[in-house]
């Protein structure tokens, strides 16, 4: 479980992170692969509902914890998973059950770290699948009128929206995001039912 304190304003995890059934100190962590770290947060609409019987996993070790940041009551309304990447691609997963009916949103971004406001690290997002709920344009082959993926909210550059199939995990498209430009769509979900959301990243290596 991750534990934050506030430290001149920043947030700042000091304790240990949740994987599964397992619990991994924060110093165990390479700081090289925290910092480039595909990360996946899922909170519903407005926090009305909590998420529950909340799963985590993929192709790598993964840290999964709900947001303790918030005030009590939104906590388990807000979960995360995020993992080390490199240089190949790999697969984050999350699975949930909704307490509520309504709108769940998924949040793709790379991790938050002390220095963010000096520099970021980027990582490259593709094939987003969600099973039980439609997702679109979840390859992001599909792009908009403004040359950005069409159905994300999405605040980047169109020149971070890569379409020529080099660096993409699958077909010719894939978007570079980082933490404070995450990309966001909502799904329809129904309480009592079981939903996954899988995600390939991988690290931007300049």
């Amino acid at each position: 479980m991750l534990a934050f304190i506030v430290l001149g304003g920043v947030v700042v995890a000091v304790v240990t992170w949740l994987v599964g059934t397992k619990l991994l100190s924060s110093d165990t962590i390479d700081k090289a692969s925290r910092d480039r770290s595909g990360r996946i947060d899922i909170y519903s609409q407005d926090m009305e509902f909590e998420l529950i019987d909340v799963k985590a996993g993929g192709t790598i070790q993964q840290r999964c914890d709900y947001a303790h940041w918030l005030e009590p009551k939104d906590q388990k309304k807000h979960w995360v998973v995020e993992g080390g990447v490199g240089r190949e691609w790999e697969n984050i997963w999350i699975e949930f059950t909704p307490a509520a009916s309504g709108y769940v949103l998924i949040n793709l971004r790379g991790s938050f770290y002390e220095s963010i406001k000096k520099y970021h690290h980027d990582v490259w997002v593709d094939d987003c699948e969600v099973n039980g709920a439609t997702i679109k344009n979840g390859d992001f082959e599909m792009v908009g009128s403004d040359n950005k993926p069409a159905y994300w909210g999405w605040s980047g550059s169109p020149k971070r929206y890569s379409t020529d199939g080099i660096q993409a995990h699958s077909g010719r498209c894939c978007v570079l995001i980082w933490h404070d430009i995450p990309l966001i769509q909502k799904i329809k979900a129904r309480a009592g039912r079981s939903y996954r959301i899988g995600v390939w990243f991988k690290a931007y290596i300049a």
